[in-house]
């Protein structure tokens, strides 16, 4: 059975602490209500850190356990309404700016795959026997704070945290970090929702619905 091994930690505008109790009553509630999410919708602003700088983008996500997504670009103006779609079988790319709409990508990217929930979920419940989990308060707002080791040794993607806000149970925040536990993506989750009733085309392209 895996062990949990509960941390308090301080961040920047402390203002109380959870008790032992309260964080073993939260981190079952929230583990439970992850475990049992079918799917989820959110709107995502990212940020990707290199040596070059900064790259940030806003993007709707759409996820469903069985492993289909879709991603549709919201900021910066060029991305807007592009859309990244695995449809359980393929990764289809739709750019509705230019000639040649609809693409196959050849295999999924890191960066798209780390970015679902459902992926931390994963890497989270394979992880070792000890998991560590940690407890703040910021401003108004309690989280927990889970954490998992990412496998396949990619030097950008050694270990993520997801902050999980305790009242509503909802993701605020995951961060990715590298080799050297340097922050490499960062990103933070709003208008989330459990369990939304996605369409029956939901996860077929915007191109593919039209031709339909």
């Amino acid at each position: 059975m895996k062990k949990v091994i509960f941390a308090m930690i301080l961040c920047l505008g402390l203002c109380g602490c959870l008790t032992k109790g309260e964080q073993l009553s939260d981190y079952d509630r929230i583990n439970k209500t992850l475990s049992e999410m079918e799917g989820y919708s959110a709107v995502c602003d990212v940020t990707v850190r290199t040596n070059k700088g900064e790259t940030e983008y806003v993007t709707e996500v759409k996820a469903e356990r069985s492993g289909k997504y879709k991603l549709k670009g919201i900021e910066p103006g060029e991305i807007k309404d592009v859309e990244i779609l695995f449809d359980g079988n393929m990764i289809w790319l739709y750019n509705p700016n230019i000639e040649n709409k609809l693409q196959v990508a050849a295999k999924d990217s890191d960066m798209r795959r780390e970015l679902i929930l459902f992926t931390f979920l994963k890497n989270e419940s394979r992880g070792s026997e000890e998991s560590t989990v940690s407890a703040a308060a910021a401003g108004e707002e309690n989280y927990i704070t889970l954490e998992a080791e990412i496998p396949g040794g990619d030097k950008n993607y050694s270990r993520e945290e997801l902050f999980v806000e305790t009242k509503k149970g909802e993701p605020k925040r995951l961060v990715i970090y590298d080799k050297n536990g340097e922050e490499y993506l960062t990103a933070e989750f709003s208008e989330f929702e459990y369990n939304p009733k996605f369409d029956e085309g939901e996860f077929i392209t915007s191109a593919g619905s039209k031709e339909s």
